[in-house]
């Protein structure tokens, strides 16, 4: 009847306006969710450019921290190479030496470790820039699809842009499902803020590590100081008893050497009366016969000149000794000047 048909076409109609609604309802709740995510991601972006941006600052000060090695490397070694010329008995492994060489050794180490880090930061900034990247093509994605499903949720029935659609209902072969879609976004945020967490710790160690080898270089700079001051002093020690004996030794030699020319004058002096005693004993060698006597006179003379003789030679031995001594004092004098000069 036509009460039926009637009857049949509102209930079609209610049909297709609830299933209408239903769908545009359905259109809302998944803009929801695709917004939710979006803000997610907007947000995660946001820390991780930060964080990027954080870690990028610490590799720069690790750089300009390694970078900085290269002066105080640079001394130690010169430091080395100019107490490398130093000669005789001062060319020794001494306190100055092993510090310095423990000085490059400690630089070396420094350089090692700011190194691994400038590295491990550059590979945790890759690794932040993969996230970031990720998660700004899963945000491109979610706004394109936002936008699209805003254009369908705002279609009616009186829509200017509506129409028939070949083949519309197909199913893509790319097609993913609710839980898939939900986990690619959640993936892409765990990992972006494993890498922030990873790159937090990091840059913590960053930081201790620049101060802790600043720290490692510092109280070595001061040991290997301490160690010239303790050098310098020692040596200007035995620089100053050097000196000291220098002085003694010059006027050792002095007064031998006025000795000396006391000796030789003294000799010079036994010379005229021992010639006196000879002519007087060579001239009494003369006397006539019987006047050709060994008188007083006549052993007087020998007793003169064999006194004489023995002084003279005592004198010469003196004078010899007192040389051989000069000599001995000369050479010394000789050594500690050249201990001087070294």
């Amino acid at each position: 009847s036509r009460s039926d048909l009637v009857g049949e076409k509102q209930w079609y109609q209610r049909r297709v306006r609830g299933g209408q609604h239903d769908n545009t309802t359905r259109l809302f709740d998944r803009m929801q969710d695709i917004t939710a995510w979006k803000e997610k991601l907007e947000q995660t972006i946001t820390d991780t450019d930060v964080e990027i941006a954080l870690l990028t600052n610490h590799k720069e000060r690790a750089e300009t921290a390694l970078q900085n090695m290269n002066n105080p490397f640079e001394v130690a070694q010169e430091n080395l190479a100019t107490r490398s010329i130093r000669v005789a008995i001062d060319l020794v492994e001494d306190e100055v030496s092993q510090e310095l060489n423990k000085e490059v050794e400690v630089i070396n180490g420094i350089k090692d470790k700011l190194k691994q880090k400038v590295n491990e930061a550059f590979q945790q900034v890759c690794a932040l820039q993969d996230a970031y990247n990720a998660m700004c093509d899963d945000l491109a994605d979610k706004m394109h699809c936002l936008d699209v499903d805003q254009q369908c949720h705002s279609l009616t029935n009186q829509s200017a842009n509506i129409g028939f659609h070949q083949n519309s209902s197909r199913i893509a072969k790319d097609i993913v499902m609710p839980d898939a879609w939900d986990s690619h976004s959640n993936y892409n945020t765990q990992r972006a803020n494993s890498e922030i967490r990873a790159s937090t710790a990091l840059r913590e160690v960053i930081n201790n590590t620049i101060e802790q080898t600043a720290n490692d270089l510092e109280a070595q700079r001061l040991r290997t100081e301490y160690a010239f001051r303790k050098r310098i002093h020692e040596v200007q020690m035995a620089k100053d008893e050097l000196e000291w004996q220098q002085s003694n030794t010059k006027r050792e030699i002095d007064v031998l050497m006025d000795d000396i020319r006391g000796l030789k004058q003294a000799i010079t002096d036994k010379n005229k009366p021992l010639e006196v005693a000879e002519t007087r004993s060579e001239n009494r060698t003369y006397r006539p016969r019987v006047e050709l006597c060994r008188d007083v006179p006549h052993d007087g003379l020998i007793n003169e000149k064999n006194e004489l003789q023995k002084t003279v030679s005592s004198l010469v031995d003196k004078h010899n000794t007192a040389e051989d001594a000069l000599n001995q004092l000369k050479q010394t004098l000789n050594r500690i000047e050249e201990d001087i000069a070294v």
